[in-house]
């Protein structure tokens, strides 16, 4: 599968996923309160924590080895499956004694359900590596649909029979058993499953590294909420997290199919032997010219966005929302770090680069959310630019590439983003300047920034443009195919219809 058609199904798939979970939040929304919503943020946190050791970067080996034996595929699903096993116990006793800490007797069966549900990983993680691998996207996407269909239906369900908090937990076991099943269904190899410890050196070796960097940065993006929850209470987490969420929209709307393929695409690039600097340029180019602009126009319209998708009960949070978004504008250059690093065969530099950004900027989050939420917000804006300057030296030794080629990827993307912003600035000077804006103004704000955004693209001649000419003559292509077919398909039963006459 080529790379455009494995973006276009990671897309449409995340743009389901994303509807579904959104659609999900949203009603939850009116129905939780911001402290029960505190429960989700806990289980996430240590969810994801769990998630960074379990596979042991076994997943990932997978992906990206030049050469795969089944001898080495059956080992990292070995590994897997032993870690996990572990894992799930170690949660299951923990529970009680964070239960306590966070003097939240609740959070016991709540973390105890997530037990169970990371017993479903060691049968869906490895058969989905080998979709990755093999660029089956479309196999991906039916479960990660069905998985987010099935999480966001149980969740809704069981919220408004009375569940509380926990909703989000039997949510998130319905959808991990429906993920596994159907994972089985459409990867039959399972040899895979066979135990195997033949290879574990070289799987651990490159596992050490990969779990190492996940679990520090899982571990940074969970303090600042970690320690409100602690010192504020479960309110303030949630208040926190439900922000995070919204200033992520962006990501989550443009760039979510982009980085689920982008280390098996690099990979594949580099087993081909072809520049991954050629590469990594231009998906910085592609990056900005879509995050840039979305996180601008997200700063301007917080309060409306929050009001639709939230209710009003959440309108506190605007001013996080506007923070984080306008912090998130450097971070278009740490998007791709990791696939790139791995792909280039430098999981260890990315490694020790984690090592050095993490508990720098852990540090001072976790700080800053001592003095409230706005300063946990705040904080973000000396965290993004210390990372960026690590990963970028790290890249620049593994991928070399010059200050000024990085400039040229970035300026067409300048000019454009500076255009979209100009009518929503326009609807803020009239509104006093107040960021309260009725929904007709922020639906004028949203049209006038797609229209400047793409003007803007036209006249700077900008690549993304033939990106979308393409996407647009294969559009009009297909739906000429299926047209034609159509018009075949009548013909023959006009002709049988006569025949039968």
């Amino acid at each position: 599968m080529s790379v455009r058609r494995a973006f276009l199904f990671s897309v449409s798939e995340r743009y389901v996923v994303m509807g579904a979970n959104f659609l999900m939040v949203a009603i939850v929304a009116r129905v939780l309160t911001p402290e029960e919503f505190g429960f989700a943020v806990v289980g996430a946190a240590i969810l994801a924590v769990v998630e960074s050791f379990r596979d042991f970067g076994a997943l990932s080996f997978i992906v990206q080895r030049k050469e795969l034996e089944a001898q080495e595929a059956r080992t990292a699903a070995t590994i897997m499956l032993a870690t996990t096993l572990l894992i799930a116990a170690i949660v299951w006793v923990a529970a009680a004694p964070l239960a306590d800490f966070y003097e939240r007797d609740g959070l016991r069966p709540y973390l105890q359900v997530i037990a169970l549900t990371l017993l479903a990983g060691p049968l869906t993680g490895p058969l989905i590596a080998l979709l990755q691998r093999d660029m089956h996207f479309g196999s991906i996407a039916i479960i990660n649909v069905a998985t987010a269909l099935t999480t966001a239906a149980g969740t809704l369900a069981m919220a408004l029979l009375g569940a509380s908090y926990m909703s989000f937990a039997w949510g998130g076991a319905a959808g991990a058993a429906v993920g596994a099943v159907l994972a089985m269904a459409l990867r039959r190899d399972f040899w895979i499953f066979r135990p195997s410890l033949r290879d574990w050196r070289t799987t651990l070796s490159f596992g050490s590294y990969w779990t190492a960097t996940g679990l520090l940065n899982k571990i940074y993006d969970y303090v600042p909420s970690l320690v409100l929850g602690r010192s504020l209470g479960f309110e303030a987490m949630g208040l926190y997290s439900r922000a995070a969420m919204v200033s992520q929209l962006p990501d989550k709307c443009l760039l979510a199919g982009l980085l689920p393929i982008a280390l098996p695409a690099m990979a594949a690039e580099a087993r081909e032997g072809r520049s991954l600097k050629t590469a990594y340029l231009l998906s910085l180019t592609y990056i900005t010219v879509m995050q840039w602009p979305a996180l601008l126009l997200l700063a301007f319209l917080a309060h409306p966005v929050v009001l639709i998708l939230l209710g009003d009960q959440w309108l506190g949070i605007v001013p996080l929302v506007q923070i984080m978004s306008l912090a998130l504008l450097p971070s278009f250059l740490t998007m791709l770090a990791y696939p790139l690093l791995v792909a280039a065969g430098g999981v260890r530099d990315a490694f020790l680069a984690t090592l050095v950004a993490v508990p720098l900027c852990t540090l001072v989050a976790g700080a800053a959310a001592l003095y409230g939420l706005e300063a946990a917000a705040l904080s973000m804006f000396a965290t993004a630019p210390i990372q960026t300057i690590i990963w970028l030296h790290v890249i620049r030794r593994r991928v070399p590439c010059q200050w000024r080629e990085i400039a040229g990827a970035l300026a067409g993307s300048i000019v454009v983003c500076a255009s979209s912003a100009v009518v929503p600035a326009v609807v803020l000077a009239l509104n006093g300047f107040s960021f309260e804006l009725s929904i007709p103004a922020a639906i004028v704000s949203a049209i006038g920034a797609v229209a400047g955004w793409a003007l803007a693209l036209v006249r700077t001649r900008h690549p993304f443009r033939s990106e979308i000419d393409h996407m647009g003559k294969s559009a009009r292509s297909r739906l000429a195919a299926a047209r034609a077919a159509g018009m075949a398909l009548l013909s023959r039963r006009r002709l049988r219809a006569r025949g039968v006459g």
